[in-house]
């Protein structure tokens, strides 16, 4: 039995050290993306974080908040799109993309997120805009519309979380300690990258390699690793569901049909509970639907923040 005991402890061993001393290299530290430098990154400081963001367009001002674990590529399309009638901003919160944490305190719950989002907001001068999210990034622009709805004009929430209910067994996974460390800290390699962005979306074609380089190079720096299993610990989405039927702020909401990790079921809870919305299911669409079905989100979007 003492081999056994042995055998244990090696693997305990080496689950730890992987999950606390190990850091896989950040390779995406030497990708030069050609989509900044096609519509140029800009940067803003405050005291949570240098804020790494893009602007274009004119007209009323729409914030998109990056999609949790990718950086603003995830709205590239909707970024030109809506640039034609608004001054839009895409943003990666703190643990997103290529924002700089400062803050040494940061938690990765709703508190810091939503006051991440007002941070942004103050340090670009917009003081009232549309707001819109995709996954995580939408219960964070849910959240910050519950908490400070004189300074959402509308929002739009694609296939978000914001539900007090269980994920899928791989993120519930990452609220254990050691495994969520360590499964993480491997998930960044490309090949892993691929099967993630061609498991949440239908139709495959729209899956590039300059997609998933773009997807990838921010997801292997450390900060965004430990925020991955961060936010899924502590995030407390009971929050925002029990404060879904007094959000006054008027919502889209959008969902892919075929979403694997946001069942569509979750659209029906939303329309249930949100007092004053407008749902959209999208046939032949995943869970990242502003990239998966971009037309038809971007004409969703337009008449929205439009009308």
């Amino acid at each position: 039995m003492r081999w056994v005991a042995a055998v244990l402890a090696l693997v305990v061993g080496v689950a730890l050290f992987g999950a606390y001393g190990w850091q896989p290299s950040e390779a995406g530290r030497d990708f030069r993306s050609p989509y900044l430098a096609a519509v140029g990154s800009r940067y803003v400081d405050t005291s949570v974080a240098r804020f790494h963001y893009i602007r274009g367009g004119s007209g009323s001002p729409v914030v998109l908040l990056s999609p949790g674990g990718t950086s603003v590529v995830g709205w590239r399309e909707q970024f030109a799109a809506l640039s034609r009638e608004h001054t839009v901003y895409v943003v990666d919160l703190p643990g997103q993309g290529y924002t700089q944490l400062k803050d040494p305190d940061f938690r990765y719950d709703l508190d810091a997120m939503t006051t991440a989002v007002r941070a942004f907001l103050d340090a670009v001068g917009v003081r009232r805009t549309a707001l819109a999210g995709n996954s995580w990034s939408g219960g964070w622009a849910l959240a910050f519309a519950q908490r400070h709805p004189e300074r959402v004009s509308k929002l739009a929430l694609l296939d978000a979380t914001g539900l007090d209910l269980r994920g899928t067994v791989m993120w519930e996974a990452l609220k254990i300690p050691v495994v969520g460390e360590l499964a993480t800290k491997l998930s960044t390699g490309k090949s892993t990258v691929r099967k993630l962005a061609e498991g949440m979306m239908v139709n495959q074609d729209r899956v590039t390699d300059e997609l998933l380089d773009e997807w990838w190079a921010p997801m292997t720096f450390r900060e965004n690793i430990r925020a991955t299993y961060l936010l899924e610990r502590r995030l407390d989405w009971s929050d925002t569901e029990r404060a879904l039927p007094r959000t006054t702020t008027e919502t889209l909401v959008l969902w892919g049909r075929e979403d694997t990790i946001q069942p569509v079921e979750r659209a029906d809870r939303f329309a249930e509970l949100l007092p004053h919305d407008q749902t959209h299911i999208l046939d032949g669409c995943g869970h990242a639907p502003q990239l998966d079905c971009p037309d038809r989100v971007n004409q969703h979007l337009r008449t929205f923040f439009a009308s």
